[in-house]
Parts: C-alpha cells; sequence; structure tokens
C-alpha cells in the first residue's frame, strides 16, 4: 500500500466523521447530514485507491441502512437503478461485437478513412462521437463507438498504460458528453429542464417552452467550442507517442483477412445492433434505456452470438457494482434532503450580480453532476432556481437551458455518466488520469459556457441578465 492510499484509508472516515458529529445546520435533515458524510468517506477513497473503486461504492451503500441515511429495502433497490443494466448491456454488446470479430472490420473501416495519424485519429473519434449524437441518443452512441475505438486499440496493439489508448477512449465519451447537448433528444435531461422550465412558465412568464431549434441554436456555441478546448487538452496532456497507423492498418485488414467473408455470428451480431440503435430512440424514452439494452443483450444468447462463460469473462462486473453503488449514494443524497440543502446554500436569493448568480448556478450543477444522475439534478435543482430566478434577474429560459447543459458537462467521474463508466470499465483509464485530465476540462469548461451565456445568447434571445 502506498502512502496515499494509507493517508487516504484514515482520512475517509475521519472526514465522515467530522460532518456526522456535529449537530446538522439550519435546514439539513440528520439522515442527509450523514449522506454527506457517506459521499465524502467515498470520494476520498475513489481518489485515494486505499480499496478497489467497486469496494468503496459497495461499503457507501453498506452505510446508507447502517447510519440511517435511507431504509435496508430502499438503499439496496437503487442498486437496481436502469442506468446500471444499461452499462450491463452496452458491456455484452460489446462482448459480442469483439468476440465475433464484427468490432475488427469496423476499427478497420474506421482506420482507413480516419488513421493517418494519432492526432488525426483522435480527433475523428471525438468529432464522430459528437455528430453522431444529433441523431442518436448519447448513450447508444456511446454504446456503438466503445467497440470499435476498442477495436482500433486493438490494432494498434497499444498496453493498458498507453496515452494514445487513453486518449482514443476519453475522446469517444467527452464527444458523447458533448453532444448529449446539442439537441432536445440527444438526452433525457434536456426534455425533463424544458418540461420543467414550461410548467414554470405557465405562472411566471411567457406560456410555451423552448422550441427545437431555438435549444439547439443556444447550445451548439457551447459545444463546437469545448469540443475545440478537449481535442487540444487531451493532446496536451495526453501527447502522441509516435505510432505509425500504416502498420496496424496492414495488420488489422491481414487478420480481418484470415477470418474470411463475414460470419453468421457476425450477421447476427450487425442486425441485432441494427434494430437495437433506432429501438433505443424509439421505445428508450417510454421503457427506458436499460430495458431496451437488456431485451438486445438477451437476443444475443438467444441467436447463439454469446454465451455465458463469454460474457462473465468480458464485462467488467467491478464497474457494473461501483457504478450501481454510486447511483445508489447518490439517490440517498436526494431522497435524505443533502442534495437540496446543497442547492439552496448554492442558490443566491438577491443582491448579486446575475452574472455571478449564473456562475454560481453552473458551478454547483457541474459538480454535482459528477457524483449524482444529471436528471436528479435538474429534478432537484432547477425548480430551486426558477424560483430565485425574478429576483436576481435571470430569464428563466436562459436559466433552464443553462442548468441542462451544465448538467452535461461531467468529464471526470465514473459516477458521472454511463459513458465515463465504460471506459474506466475499459481497464485502460484509471481514476487518478481520469480526474487529472477531467477535472481541468471542466474548469475550462464553465468559463466557456459563461461567456455563451452572457454574450452569445442575448443575440438570440435569452436574456443571460446583466448590466
Amino acid at each position: 500500500m502506498t502512502w496515499t492510499q494509507r493517508v487516504g484509508l484514515v482520512l475517509g472516515p475521519l472526514l465522515a466523521l467530522l460532518i456526522a458529529l456535529p449537530a446538522p445546520p439550519d435546514g439539513l435533515s440528520v439522515e442527509g447530514q450523514r449522506g454527506l458524510a457517506v459521499l465524502a468517506l467515498c470520494v476520498c477513497w475513489w481518489m485515494s485507491t486505499p480499496v478497489a473503486l467497486p469496494v468503496t461504492s459497495l461499503v457507501g451503500l453498506a452505510l446508507l441502512p447502517i447510519l440511517g441515511v435511507l431504509p435496508p429495502s430502499e438503499a439496496f433497490a437503487l442498486f437496481g437503478n436502469q442506468a446500471v443494466f444499461f452499462v450491463i448491456g452496452v458491456f455484452l454488446i460489446a462482448s459480442a461485437m469483439l468476440g465475433t470479430g464484427l468490432s475488427k472490420r469496423m476499427a478497420l473501416w474506421a482506420m482507413r478513412r480516419m488513421a493517418r495519424s494519432e492526432d488525426w485519429l483522435a480527433g475523428a473519434v471525438l468529432i464522430l462521437s459528437t455528430l453522431m449524437c444529433l441523431a442518436v441518443v448519447s448513450h447508444a452512441v456511446a454504446a456503438i463507438m466503445l467497440p470499435i475505438v476498442i477495436g482500433v486499440i486493438s490494432a494498434l496493439d497499444l498496453p493498458t498504460r498507453s496515452r494514445t489508448a487513453r486518449r482514443l477512449l476519453l475522446s469517444m465519451a467527452w464527444g458523447t458528453i458533448l453532444g448529449s447537448n446539442l439537441t432536445l433528444f440527444s438526452s433525457a435531461r434536456a426534455s425533463l429542464a424544458m418540461s420543467t422550465y414550461s410548467r414554470w412558465a405557465e405562472g411566471h412568464g411567457p406560456v410555451g417552452g423552448v422550441a427545437f431549434f431555438e435549444f439547439s441554436a443556444a447550445t451548439v456555441g457551447v459545444v463546437v467550442s469545448l469540443v475545440a478546448v478537449a481535442y487540444v487538452w487531451l493532446r496536451v496532456m495526453l501527447p502522441p507517442e509516435g505510432l505509425e497507423m500504416g502498420p496496424a492498418i496492414a495488420k488489422l485488414d491481414q487478420q480481418v483477412a484470415e477470418e474470411g467473408p463475414i460470419s453468421g455470428r457476425e450477421w447476427r451480431t450487425l442486425g441485432i445492433l441494427a434494430v437495437m440503435v433506432p429501438a433505443l430512440v424509439v421505445f428508450g424514452p417510454r421503457y427506458g434505456l436499460g430495458t431496451v439494452a437488456l431485451l438486445f443483450s438477451g437476443a444475443l444468447f438467444a441467436f447463439r452470438v454469446l454465451d455465458w462463460e463469454e460474457a462473465e469473462r468480458s464485462v467488467n462486473w467491478g464497474i457494473v457494482l461501483l457504478y450501481g453503488g454510486a447511483i445508489a449514494i447518490g439517490a440517498g443524497l436526494d431522497q435524505s434532503g443533502a442534495m437540496a440543502w446543497i442547492v439552496a446554500q448554492a442558490i443566491p436569493t438577491g443582491g448579486v450580480h446575475p452574472w455571478l448568480a449564473l456562475a454560481g448556478i453552473a458551478g454547483i450543477a457541474m459538480v454535482l453532476t459528477e457524483f449524482v444522475s444529471n436528471a436528479a439534478v435538474i429534478a432537484i435543482a432547477l425548480p430551486a432556481v426558477l424560483a430565485v430566478a425574478p429576483a436576481v434577474g435571470l430569464d428563466g429560459r436562459a436559466v433552464s437551458i443553462l442548468m441542462s447543459v451544465a448538467t452535461g458537462l461531467a468529464f471526470s467521474m465514473p459516477t458521472s455518466t454511463p459513458a465515463m463508466a465504460m471506459v474506466y470499465g475499459t481497464g485502460y483509464v484509471n481514476l487518478r488520469t481520469g480526474v487529472a485530465v477531467g477535472v481541468p476540462l471542466s474548469l475550462f469548461a464553465l468559463p466557456v459556457l459563461l461567456v455563451v451565456v452572457i454574450f452569445i445568447w442575448p443575440i438570440l434571445g435569452f436574456s443571460a441578465g446583466g448590466p
């Protein structure tokens, strides 16, 4: 155990005790205070890794009923969140694509067109992942792109500590995260935010919501700017390793040629994938992405594409445990009132410049989304923000779009989005790398978002407030 791990092992419980033992501040319940103590312990252990990341999540899950944050039945039921099963479904689909060799063919197709250099390849993955979100929900884009990127990494024969492998995977994840802000259909949270605004506007402003193209016009500047920032930042933090693309393409071409024509298993996998993608778009909002992903994962077994032994070997069950435990902890913060209390402390109630208020609202949303479901942040925080928006001089439409975008800018933790959980699940990206690269991007993203909101949105008819 390293010195950092020893310190973290002791510091985590100490932080939890320091938070849990004093009398709770005004407005915070005892359950909420203890929920924050559990979060402090888990964050400290996630960062210092004295135990494996999934173990930390399981410890946090166990502490929820022990400390009275949630009843045991509720705490463990939260582990069954549909986002967890969506991740399981994606891993199973990726396993089938890798096992049948379909990912090799897709990787070869991609590399022939994009692999002029490491920089070109990483940029293409980032941009393609972003643009695909115009037509497909962002989580589905991650499900499609993950096995292709892994196939490229395999073709390049990259070790687990390779900078290029990490850059490609983070480009994929960040591309889908940024792309989730492009349209009202790119993510569920955007629709939730706009419906919340519409209900509020019935009594406080012009009746009606934000039109599809109005939303995209407001967000595209943020997305394009941050795609450029993300590309440059990944180039700086994970510079090229001087890899030769030609030999990798030749090797992959030879492997595909040796396997011969597309096999029946590959055709069945491709057929299932071709039906699954539109099903996620059409039925995902009604039945849940997790439901659809599991249904088509079952089809992989039914059509003899995948067997359970292969699934056991290829799925990173540790990440599933990590993600499930983290979702339960986040839900505990929600149901205990801890998150509402944090939001109430951060939201200005008057006497604050509108631009400073916007910065505070966006900042707290970005921080919370690293640990709690972005939909939960919208559901809890947006009504509270809208309630004080007129007093602070903010436009309700602008605030609602701001919250939707800010909760879609989580670049660091495996608990933030399924895409980040998938990337960590590959074994190429560890938490220290993810935080070291992702946190600065979030710090870059906040001023970029504010510049667009303050100076560009008024031109589009969204008043950001100010002098």
